[in-house]
C-alpha cells in the first residue's frame, strides 16, 4: 500500500475519533449546529483534539505489530489490558472510555494472565446482542501490514475475535478489511450499504456494528473530501467517535495523509507519536508466525 495512503488511514482513524468524541451519546446535530472542528466537552469532557478508546486500541495493536513483526494475539491482548488497567496508550494515563463487550473480554483475559493453562487470547462473545463496533474501529493497523487481500481478511478476523466473536462482527470486519485494503467500496458488498439518497435523519449511528459500517460508508460516498466525510459522519451523533474513526479510516485511505487539512493534524493530541507509529508500521516486514 502507498505509504501516504497507509498513514492517512491510521491518522484518519484518530482524527475522526477526536472530532466525534465531544458528540458521543448526543443526538444528531441540527443543520445550524454542525460541528466542523475539534471541540471540548461531551460525556468524557474531552480536550481539543483528544481521542478515545478507538485510537488507544489501534495504537496498542500497532505497537505490537511493530515490535513482533507478526500478529501475536497474546501480546496484543496484554497491551489492551495495559491500556485498560494502567492507562497506557491513553492521553490521560488512564482508560476513560471503553465499550461493554471489550470490557468483558479484557476482564476475562486478565483473570487468566497468571495461569498459562487458561491463557487463551480470543475472548470475543458470540451472542448477536454483543455485535458492537469495537473491533471495526481499530482495523487500520492490521490492514497496513497485510501482504495481500487474503492476509488482510485473515488478520481482520484474528483481531476481531480477540474481543468480538459474533458472526455479524466478523462479517462486517471482513468487508471493511477488504475495502480498506483496496481503498474503495466493493460492488458485491453494495447490499450492505445505505442508498445514497436516503434521508439523513434515517442514518443510524449507534454502537451496533451494522450501523457504524453503514454510516461511515454513507458519509464517505456522499462527500468529496476527507474533512467533509468525517464532519458528516460524526454529526450523526450517538457513537460519534467510532463512526468518525471508521469514516476517517476510509477517507484517510482514499485521500491520503497529504490531503488531510493541516488543522486536523496540527491540533490532534499526540500527533507526532501517532505519525511516527504509522510510519514505522508502514515499513514493517511482516513475518509469518511460524517463522517468527
Amino acid at each position: 500500500m502507498n505509504v501516504d495512503k497507509s498513514i492517512g488511514m491510521f491518522l484518519g482513524l484518530a482524527i475522526g475519533d477526536a472530532l466525534g468524541a465531544p458528540l458521543e451519546f448526543k443526538e444528531a446535530s441540527s443543520p445550524d449546529s454542525i460541528l466542523k472542528k475539534y471541540a471540548t466537552g461531551g460525556a468524557h469532557n474531552v480536550s481539543i483534539g483528544e481521542w478515545t478508546d478507538d485510537t488507544s486500541m489501534a495504537l496498542a495493536i500497532a505497537n505490537s505489530l511493530i515490535e513482533k513483526e507478526t500478529f501475536d494475539a497474546d501480546d496484543i491482548m496484554q497491551k489492551f489490558c495495559n491500556w485498560y488497567e494502567k492507562g497506557e496508550y491513553s492521553t490521560r494515563g488512564r482508560c476513560f472510555d471503553i465499550g461493554g463487550t471489550v470490557g468483558v473480554a479484557l476482564r476475562s483475559y486478565s483473570k487468566t494472565l497468571n495461569n498459562s493453562e487458561y491463557l487463551q487470547p480470543y475472548r470475543g462473545r458470540t451472542a448477536r446482542d454483543s455485535s458492537g463496533n469495537g473491533a471495526l474501529m481499530r482495523m487500520a493497523p492490521v490492514i497496513m501490514v497485510a501482504t495481500d487481500r487474503f492476509h488482510a481478511t485473515q488478520l481482520a478476523t484474528q483481531q476481531t475475535l480477540l474481543t468480538h466473536g459474533s458472526n455479524l462482527c466478523v462479517e462486517y470486519s471482513l468487508m471493511l478489511a477488504e475495502e480498506l485494503y483496496f481503498g474503495y467500496p466493493i460492488a458485491r458488498f453494495e447490499k450492505y450499504k445505505l442508498p445514497l439518497d436516503i434521508n439523513e435523519n434515517e442514518v443510524m449511528s449507534g454502537g451496533f456494528v451494522k450501523e457504524t459500517y453503514e454510516a461511515a460508508w454513507w458519509a464517505f460516498s456522499t462527500t468529496n473530501s476527507f474533512e467533509d466525510c468525517i464532519i458528516r459522519a460524526v454529526n450523526r451523533g450517538h457513537d460519534a467517535d467510532t463512526t468518525g474513526a471508521v469514516a476517517g479510516m476510509i477517507a484517510g485511505r482514499h485521500y491520503g495523509h497529504r490531503n488531510i487539512p493541516s488543522y486536523f493534524k496540527d491540533n490532534l493530541m499526540w500527533y507526532d507519536e501517532l505519525f511516527q507509529t504509522a510510519l514505522d508500521l508502514s515499513y514493517v516486514e511482516y513475518k509469518d508466525a511460524r517463522d517468527a
